[in-house]
């Protein structure tokens, strides 16, 4: 259960960052602060040294994940070449 914790709550704190790093509007800083009230609430609630580092390690993971994800769906939006 607490490996299951861990792993949503990065996953969401890595997919706000990764909204944050795509949108270019001031509505961005939105999503900023909801990934630091996540990593925030988390905090609070595990004072565990391993679960705040798996933590950080699976928010960062998952970005790259995201934004690997992202990069290969926007290069299938491209026209083909002629």
């Amino acid at each position: 259960m607490r490996v299951l914790k861990v792993i949503l709550f990065g996953m969401l704190c890595g997919g706000l960052i990764f909204i944050f790093s795509v949108l270019d509007d001031l509505f961005k800083f939105v999503f900023s602060l909801g990934a630091l009230y996540i990593g925030y609430q988390f905090f609070i609630r595990n004072d565990s040294r391993g679960m705040r580092i798996g933590f950080v390690c699976t928010a960062v993971a998952s970005y790259f994940v995201y934004t690997f994800f992202y990069a290969i769906y926007q290069f299938m939006q491209l026209p083909p070449p002629a």
